[in-house]
């Protein structure tokens, strides 16, 4: 066995304090979303009409350019309340309402999880059954989507100017001993009908994957020597532990494919209280190549080995600082968060930025050789170490973007999936390598 493979790592678990008071901050009056499902003119709505009209209903943009709204929490319903929605999300292009996507049901924002398949097939026949009578005409069972991170089961409506998808999945059999099943999700996604004939679901995700050498049209320089990427999607993962997996949904979106954090938690066993362990997504996402047509590179890939030496440098450091130094030798379990949390900051920054140090130097070249090509990096780290502003996670591992950088002020640009409030911040580049636990990024394969 790899050594390695001994680690537990939990990533992005938010205080459940913190879960409480967002909770009873979305706690309030109904708030019905049914005009997003039906009419005649729907896709002719405008932003600022859209804003008008939802503006009591907790609508939350979700970048500066208002191209995505996303509504969260209690008392969201579709079709005279007779559909309960966790999350909806709002798409716009070229200015007017495009997609919209309802969370019916997922692991990580539902209280209550339907015990056995034949529970869950019951909900499913529900929404199925209601869907039907509001819209008149009954649904095409399309089968499996191959397109999607997952098989997801395919229910379709066609009713101009309006296609109606109802997409499920679950797993019947788990690799762990008695789990015989479990539920993952139920969405609607509704768009407009397609030109053609058929209904697909790849025209109401809006799948469109782009070319790789079409992605340095997203750089930005700025006259204070910025480099960044524009137009990277901002998912907000919610009070729940899926910064790995919402990260993942961030970046097949700027590639062009609509795979959102949903999936990724059913292909990579992400929980809500514990998040996802950062080896297990990259297996996942070596697993999805061939289906999505994105290859995923490990630039810094956690490894026993590495950590080893990283702890080595450490304890040079903290002995000349007379600080406390770490010791990992005989170890069976190696807990990384309680390790990162008994370094000391400057001690540990030192170690891995100090002149002449390779790992820091690494670090930069990395960061400018993707962002230059328009490649974001999905960038672990271990929070808590150095001062950042309010963030709903304050310590423990954690997930985020790395969008851009400047040579000049010697910083990093990044991104949280958070909501609009934390698409764009910076830090200083020593802080940000001192803090690294793992560099990855996707790339399209043509």
């Amino acid at each position: 066995m790899r050594l390695f493979a001994l680690l537990f790592i939990t990533v992005c678990v938010i205080c459940p304090a913190r879960i409480h008071a967002q909770n009873k901050r979305i706690e309030g009056a109904a708030r019905p979303l049914d005009t997003l499902v039906t009419g005649s003119n729907l896709w002719e709505t405008t932003k600022e009409q859209f804003e008008q009209q939802f503006k009591d209903k907790g609508l939350q943009w979700l970048s500066k350019d208002k191209d995505q709204a996303r509504f969260f929490g209690g008392g969201l319903s579709l079709f005279n309340g007779e559909i309960k929605v966790l999350e909806a999300v709002a798409e716009f292009n070229d200015g007017k309402l495009s997609r919209v996507k309802f969370s019916l049901y997922n692991r990580g924002d539902s209280t209550a999880d339907p015990g056995n398949s034949a529970e869950f097939e019951s909900m499913v026949k529900v929404f199925k059954d209601t869907i039907s009578a509001h819209v008149g005409t009954q649904a095409v069972d399309r089968g499996k989507d191959a397109s999607s991170a997952v098989k997801a089961m395919v229910l379709a409506w066609n009713k101009a100017p309006i296609t109606y998808l109802l997409e499920y999945s679950y797993q019947k059999e788990l690799k762990n001993p008695g789990k015989a099943f479990r539920p993952e999700f139920i969405r609607l996604r509704v768009a407009p009908v397609p030109k053609q004939a058929s209904l697909g679901a790849s025209i109401a995700s809006g799948n469109n994957p782009v070319a790789r050498n079409s992605l340095i049209s997203n750089l930005a320089k700025a006259a204070n020597g910025d480099v960044f990427i524009k137009n990277v999607p901002m998912v907000d993962q919610g009070p729940k532990g899926y910064c790995v997996v919402a990260t993942a949904e961030r970046v097949f979106k700027y590639l062009g494919l609509d795979v959102d954090q949903h999936e990724m938690a059913a292909v990579a066993n992400s929980t809500s209280s514990h998040g996802t362990n950062p080896e297990a997504m990259v297996e996942a996402l070596k697993k999805l190549t061939g289906r999505l047509k994105v290859h995923i590179r490990e630039l810094q890939p956690w490894n026993y080995t590495d950590f080893n030496k990283l702890i080595s440098d450490y304890n040079r450091a903290a002995k000349k600082n007379k600080k406390r130094e770490v010791n990992i030798a005989g170890m069976r379990n190696i807990d990384l968060g309680a390790i990162y949390s008994s370094f000391d900051p400057e001690s540990l920054k030192e170690s891995r930025t100090a002149p002449g140090k390779g790992a820091f130097t690494k670090f930069q070249r990395e960061v400018a050789g993707a962002i230059d090509r328009g490649v974001p990096l999905m960038w672990s780290v271990e929070l808590g170490l150095f001062k950042e502003g309010n963030l709903p996670q304050s310590h423990g591992g954690h997930m985020r973007l790395i969008i851009g950088y400047n040579l000049k002020s010697g910083e990093i640009l990044y991104s949280d999936s958070w909501g609009a409030a934390h698409a764009l911040k910076r830090m200083p580049m020593d802080n940000a390598c001192a803090m690294t636990t793992g560099l990855y990024y996707l790339e399209p394969l043509q």
